[in-house]
């Protein structure tokens, strides 16, 4: 028997809340930040153009302003995912 290549209810469902926790975050992101995730992950842009995109005056404040935007989502999933104290 071959296994399906289709996702199990369980993995479409949790495929689908780790999205909808993703998108939340990212809104609540401020638009600098949103923009380097989007640019940089969804688009998947070069950094160059990521640069040119977001002002920066290199590639490597470019590459720091990605890192930093995706550090802030990460918290931001995470807050969210968090059990209420």
């Amino acid at each position: 028997e071959k296994a399906s290549s289709e996702p199990s209810p369980l993995e479409a469902a949790i495929g689908r809340e780790a999205l909808e926790r993703y998108e939340a975050a990212l809104e609540r992101l401020q638009p600098a930040d949103r923009n380097a995730i989007i640019l940089r992950v969804e688009l998947a842009c070069p950094i160059a153009e990521v640069a040119e995109a977001l002002d920066k005056p290199s590639l490597d404040a470019a590459r720091m302003a990605v890192t930093r935007a995706l550090v802030r989502l990460a918290a931001e999933m995470s807050r969210a995912h968090a059990p209420p104290t």
